[in-house]
């Protein structure tokens, strides 16, 4: 009996003459599971990242091959990988979210273009965010973004103001009532005066 070479590793049971095969993927079985993560990580980033490099940074300087390095190196140059595209994506929704705001600064008619002692100004006020917006992370950026879509909706800065001056004033009046009405040092007379 003859038997063709067709890319699969043949067995014989010479017992019962059945022949048994394996193709190239069965035979490789967890080790090509293992690569499989490595170049998934790597696919479309070939330009930002040297696999030989990658590699020899992580086996210290050992090899540059991935048959050569422990299962330990090898979990943690992916986890590294993943962990620097994960940063990446955060940065990339922390840039967003700045601009997001300033466009809604720019919408209550502050000027952002090259602007920023106005813009730093507004946003370090205690009612806006008290912060600068480098400072701010992504949830006091999406906070944000919500308490100007409601000043833009409710009158813009204008109306902003004038519930401060509002405010201000009526302490003022408020102050002045108190003056008025407490008693002086000639309308109280001592007791033994009457």
């Amino acid at each position: 009996m003859k038997v063709w070479d067709t890319g699969k590793k043949s067995k014989m049971n010479l017992s019962s003459g059945i022949m048994a095969t394996k193709s190239k993927t069965e035979n490789r079985g967890k080790k090509g599971s293992r690569y499989a993560r490595f170049f998934c990580l790597l696919k479309g980033r070939e330009r930002f990242i040297n696999k030989d490099e990658l590699v020899e940074q992580f086996t210290d300087g050992r090899t540059t091959h991935l048959s050569q390095m422990t299962s330990a190196e090898f979990h943690e140059m992916c986890d590294a990988i993943e962990g620097r595209f994960n940063q990446t994506a955060y940065e990339q929704q922390l840039k967003k979210a700045r601009s997001s705001v300033l466009l809604r600064i720019g919408r209550l008619g502050i000027n952002t273009i090259d602007n920023w002692d106005e813009v730093n100004a507004f946003l370090m006020s205690p009612k806006i965010a008290g912060k600068l917006l480098y400072e701010m992370d992504l949830a006091e950026l999406k906070a944000l973004i919500k308490k100007l879509e409601a000043i833009n909706r409710n009158g813009g800065i204008k109306s902003i103001h004038e519930t401060e001056k509002a405010e201000q004033e009526a302490k003022v009046k408020e102050e002045l009532n108190r003056l008025i009405t407490m008693p002086t040092a000639t309308t109280i007379q001592p007791k033994f005066l009457s």
